[in-house]
């Protein structure tokens, strides 16, 4: 990060994070590279103030040459123009502007030093899904609008994946001397081997267990649950009680990765619940006498407009669909 453009367009979000040119700009420059979404993060975190790293052995000496060689070449027309009646105000601005600027890039560069250029490698979704082979022989299937961020030392020393939003299903090979963990907001996941899902969500954070076991942590309470196969754990944002529930085999959890819905005489409510996260559509039953309907029926990566008009024929029900709204009634 060493345009001043590109700083300019970080502190002007950080500034004004509820302007929408402003978050367009932001999105388009981290898409130009991922790496660019751990450098706005570091920013972020510093603009939050939250504490860096303690030193270790880092050129200050060096850095700040750095630093004063970039003021150096700042541009003149940072300069007050000298018809401008509230020029003294205005020097204090821009100066101060682009010394915050250039103290974060000597902070951006502390950060990188400490923990190694970018940290962690980071891959972003939006309406595509993704996958990733990990060094360690580990697969990531990665739903749309997701975040993952893995350690560039992974499979070294660590096996440790966070997930900062959205939905991935892990395939783990087992190494026990060396535990795969999963970070998610408020949750920790620990496994040896097995294959799972994690879903994060504004309400909180559920994980489903396809194959062998999984520790389930919340971080606030510290409360532990192992899961088993079939086996289901949520916890809410920001809470502690963390509830558990056993599904039967075709539950459609891991639906998005297989892009086939299976309903097994599946009540209505379920049916329901099944295409909002699927189509990602809201989907609404007005009429609750419908609720004891049951639907039998697979959808093979079919459009949505042909699975409702199955369903409209098979359970005798009216449906209508408009501005991604579903109404059932």
């Amino acid at each position: 990060m060493n345009k001043k453009t590109d700083i300019d367009i970080v502190i002007r979000y950080l500034e004004d994070p509820d302007n929408e040119q402003h978050k367009q700009q932001l999105n388009d420059w981290i898409q130009q590279d991922t790496a660019n979404l751990d450098i706005f993060l570091d920013m972020k975190a510093m603009w939050q103030g939250d504490p860096l790293p303690a030193a270790s052995a880092f050129d200050t000496q060096g850095q700040w040459l750095q630093l004063s060689t970039t003021l150096d070449t700042l541009p003149a027309t940072i300069a007050p123009t000298p018809v401008a009646a509230p020029r003294n105000t205005r020097v204090v601005n821009i100066k101060t502007r682009y010394w915050w600027a250039a103290a974060a890039v000597l902070a951006i560069g502390l950060t990188w030093t400490w923990l190694g250029p970018g940290s962690y490698k980071t891959i972003t979704t939006a309406q595509n899904i993704d996958s990733l082979h990990l060094p360690d022989g580990s697969m990531v299937y990665i739903n749309t609008n997701s975040t993952v961020r893995y350690s560039r030392t992974f499979g070294k020393n660590n096996r440790h994946i966070k997930i900062d939003k959205g939905e991935a299903f892990f395939d783990v090979v087992k190494n026990d001397g060396l535990p795969f963990t999963v970070d998610a907001p408020d949750v920790k996941v620990k496994v040896l081997g097995t294959a799972f899902n994690v879903k994060t969500a504004q309400s909180g954070v559920k994980v489903f267990v396809q194959s062998g076991k999984v520790a389930f942590k919340g971080k606030g309470s510290g409360k532990e649950v192992i899961l088993t196969p079939g086996q289901e754990a949520s916890l809410a944002r920001h809470g502690n009680a963390v509830d558990t529930r056993f599904y039967k085999k075709n539950n459609n959890i891991l639906a998005w990765r297989t892009r086939c819905l299976t309903f097994d005489d599946a009540p209505l409510p379920e049916v329901a619940a099944a295409l909002s996260d699927f189509y990602n559509v809201e989907v609404n039953i007005s009429n609750q006498q419908l609720n004891d309907k049951k639907l039998l029926a697979t959808f093979p990566n079919m459009p949505l407009e042909e699975v409702l008009d199955i369903m409209r024929k098979t359970l005798q029900i009216n449906i209508t669909y408009k501005n991604n709204l579903v109404e059932i009634y």
